[in-house]
């Protein structure tokens, strides 16, 4: 692991303190109360306490490569003492099918850090770290989704049973710690998580609704809309991130009975083992369209695959409290660059491009390090967005570290200013059009243009070179 920027250091010291307790322990009488945990089911609207009297297990899973520590910390910080276990997936290669060096191999420091006990005493919650490779070039959401059924077979190499919950998500999504207490010992309605042989699979689904901080903790992103508070609910504020969810263990495939629930036809095929995969065929639940299963198979509907977690529709949605995601918090430009380059949402020109004329993910990065107006952008920031946030919800426990949030935040301006010495600035791209030159406000080395100010139409005349317009 390189040396640490403040802000992670700061972070980190609280993430690598292992010998702490569980906070909310189930074998500590005195952490753990029956009225506690009802209070967490009121607390979601969806949630019912039906007197569980014994916690589920979560079997956690998702995807990692080049994530940073801000995340991985956070997110084992937020979900400390909590899972069964944790099942990483590392690819060899990129999503564009890029080479790449696998990082949590066997005696790498990160590896060691990622199982030291960040994410729970050891004896409690084992990470593992599974390889996938392959050298078949395949489209890049089918890559994904191959690599995310990886998760669904450990599961059951790990001891999963049809009482247990799955959840995947990617490391940047992270779960609130209320939610997953909650979804332990609550039900969704319609008694949606029964595990008895008359369990269904229509709709065995909680998905979280995350507010959405691009490149600090400061920099939350506002939904579409022109209302205001007080007119308008503080959750409703937010843009919603919505891809991270948990399925009961009866309905995942591999655990749940495949006698009973028949399969469903899949749009992919394992470039490896030939085995279906990816999404539901048109009419078997995707968006909604049931018209070729209205019924089922005797009432029984599939078993849930990899992709069907992060696509399908159905089962109930968390909206406040649910978790945060915290996109690109990365410690360089050039780390930012590189993941657009070879990874999702990809752009052939991300290492010629200002860093805000990329995508409108990061017209909001730059601009809120800036402090630069947005107002008709595609995306936009929620003016004093993390106020509101704490006003309403408990911030992730990463945020409470006394010292991060700032000093992150502070990072993040020096990044992005740094950057703009060598690719320019485009004060001028909104997000709603591709990239051109005219955008640029700011010439970096790599740009020398002619810059237009908006000062009354006169320009401000820089060495001008078209030749890349």
């Amino acid at each position: 692991m390189a040396m640490m920027s403040k802000s992670l250091s700061i972070l980190m010291a609280e993430v690598l303190n292992i010998n702490r307790p569980v906070p909310d322990d189930e074998s500590n009488p005195e952490t753990f109360n029956l009225s506690t945990e009802k209070e967490r089911c009121n607390q979601f609207d969806q949630l019912v306490y039906k007197n569980r009297t014994k916690r589920r297990r979560i079997f956690a899973g998702g995807l990692i490569a080049d994530d940073s520590w801000h995340v991985l910390g956070a997110n084992a910080m937020e979900t400390y003492g909590i899972f069964h276990s944790v099942s990483f997936i590392e690819s060899n290669r990129t999503q564009s099918f890029e080479p790449r060096n696998l990082r949590f191999t066997a005696g790498s420091k990160d590896l060691k850090m990622l199982q030291s006990g960040i994410y729970g005493p050891t004896s409690q919650t084992a990470v593992y770290v599974d390889q996938y490779v392959n050298e078949i070039k395949t489209q890049p959401m089918a890559k994904e989704h191959m690599m995310r059924e990886m998760i669904l077979q450990k599961w059951k190499e790990r001891g999963m049973t049809r009482d247990d919950i799955g959840i995947i998500f990617d490391v940047d999504e992270i779960p609130s710690r209320d939610l997953l207490r909650a979804a332990q010992i609550c039900d969704p309605p319609d008694n949606n998580w029964r595990t008895t042989p008359d369990q269904t699979c229509r709709g065995p689904m909680i998905r979280m609704s995350y507010p959405m901080m691009e490149g600090s903790p400061k920099c939350v992103y506002k939904a579409q809309g022109k209302t205001e508070l007080p007119k308008r609910p503080a959750k409703k504020l937010f843009k919603r991130f919505l891809s991270s969810s948990m399925v009961i263990g009866a309905c995942v495939q591999g655990i749940g009975d495949s006698e009973k629930h028949p399969p469903a036809p899949r749009t992919q095929k394992d470039s490896v083992t030939g085995e279906p995969t990816g999404s539901r065929g048109e009419g078997y639940g995707e968006k909604y369209n049931w018209s070729k299963m209205r019924d089922g198979k005797d009432g029984y509907f599939p078993l849930w695959n990899a992709a069907d977690f992060r696509r399908m529709v159905g089962g109930i949605y968390v909206y406040g409290g649910a978790g945060f995601h915290l996109h690109n918090f990365f410690n360089s430009a050039d780390e930012i660059r590189f993941k657009y380059a070879y990874f999702g949402h990809m752009h052939k020109h991300a290492f010629d491009v200002p860093l805000g004329a990329m995508n409108a993910d990061m017209n909001v990065f730059v601009k809120c390090a800036h402090d630069i107006d947005d107002t008709g952008n595609k995306k936009i920031r929620l003016k004093n967005g993390l106020d509101i946030l704490e006003r309403e919800y408990k911030l992730p426990a990463a945020f409470q570290v006394d010292g991060y949030v700032d000093a992150r935040h502070d990072e993040m301006v020096k990044l992005v200013e740094e950057d703009e010495k060598e690719y320019g600035r485009a004060d001028k791209f909104d997000g709603n059009h591709l990239y051109h030159v005219d955008h640029l406000t700011h010439s970096g080395r790599k740009n020398k243009v002619k810059v237009v100010a908006d000062d009354g139409g006169k320009d401000e005349q820089k060495n001008i070179d078209r030749s890349k317009k």
